[in-house]
């Protein structure tokens, strides 16, 4: 499995499969650590998904 995604989105759950996943409720604090590959699922208020980005290698 490659660690690039399509920058076009939307992500399908397969897509996710076998990926380190973080996700991010509103108003957390994260760490700003690089983990190549990693999807990160930023959540909105009301607990829905706001933004999801994957950190690529380049």
């Amino acid at each position: 499995m490659t660690n690039d995604l399509p920058r076009s989105l939307p992500l399908t759950l397969r897509d996710l499969a076998g990926r380190r996943i973080r996700v991010v409720p509103f108003g957390a604090l994260i760490t700003q650590d690089f983990v190549a590959g990693r999807v990160t699922i930023f959540l909105n208020q009301a607990g829905l998904v706001r933004d999801v980005v994957v950190e690529n290698c380049g």
